[in-house]
C-alpha cells in the first residue's frame, strides 16, 4: 500500500532544478583552473563527494570552489525546473500540503531561478547550508524544516536525487523518495544497499500518488 504524506521536503539540485549538468560544467572549470585533465566519468564522482578533487590534483579547494561557483552563477539564467515540478507544486498548494526546500545550495542561487518561474514565495521555508551547522546527510536541516512547518515525521517524505538526500531522510526518521529520471543516472549511478529509499520515481508526475 502506498503511503500518503502531509508534507514534503525537496532537495534543490538535480531534484526540483535541472542543475546537474551545470554543476558538472563548474567542476570541469575548476579542474581546468588547476590544469587537471581527467575523464568525465571520474569528474562525475564529485557528485558523491568533493573530497575526490584534492586526490585528482586540486591543491587549493577554496580556489577550486570559487571557480565552480563562478561558472554556476554565470549560468543561473539557464537553469530550468524539472518537468512536472510546477504542476506538482500547484497540486500540493491546492491541497494545502506543506512543502519546503532542504539543500546545501545557498538561497542566493535558488531565488533567481524561482523568480523566473514566479515562485519566490511558494515554499513554506527554504533551509540552505547557511542555516545549519551540519550539512546533509546529517538530519539538522530536515529537523529545522520540520520544526518550521510543524511537520509530522510520520507523515513527511524527503524527496531527493542523491544518496546524501536519502541518508539525511533516514537519519531524520522520515520516509524517503528517490527522484531518479534517466538523465540523472549519468551523475548518480549507485546506492549503498544499506540506504535504499522507501520509494523511487522516474518523473515528478509520479509523486501525485503519494499525496
Amino acid at each position: 500500500m502506498v503511503m500518503k504524506y502531509k508534507s514534503f521536503l525537496f532537495d534543490w539540485d538535480g531534484c526540483l532544478a535541472d542543475t546537474l549538468p551545470i554543476w558538472f560544467g563548474g567542476m570541469k572549470a575548476g579542474l581546468a583552473y588547476f590544469n587537471v585533465e581527467v575523464p568525465d566519468n571520474i569528474i562525475k564522482k564529485g557528485f558523491q563527494g568533493w573530497e575526490i578533487f584534492p586526490e585528482l590534483g586540486v591543491s587549493d579547494m577554496d580556489l577550486f570552489t570559487e571557480q565552480v561557483y563562478k561558472y554556476v552563477n554565470k549560468n543561473l539564467c539557464n537553469i530550468q525546473l524539472n518537468e512536472g515540478v510546477i504542476e506538482i507544486l500547484d497540486m500540493l498548494k491546492e491541497k494545502e500540503i506543506k512543502f519546503a526546500i532542504v539543500t546545501t545550495t545557498e538561497k542566493e542561487k535558488i531565488y533567481p531561478v524561482l523568480e523566473r518561474f514566479n515562485l519566490p514565495d511558494f515554499f513554506n521555508v527554504i533551509i540552505d547550508r547557511n542555516d545549519v551547522k551540519k550539512l546533509k546527510p546529517d538530519c539538522e536541516a530536515i529537523d529545522k524544516a520540520l520544526e518550521t512547518i510543524r511537520g509530522d515525521k510520520a507523515l513527511t517524505a524527503m524527496v531527493g536525487d542523491s544518496e546524501v538526500d536519502i541518508k539525511a531522510g533516514k537519519n531524520a526518521g522520515i520516509s524517503t523518495i528517490w527522484f531518479s529520471p534517466k538523465d540523472n543516472k549519468e551523475f548518480h549511478w549507485h546506492f549503498n544497499d544499506r540506504v535504499m529509499p522507501d520509494y523511487t520515481i522516474g518523473n515528478f508526475y509520479e509523486l501525485e500518488r503519494y499525496f
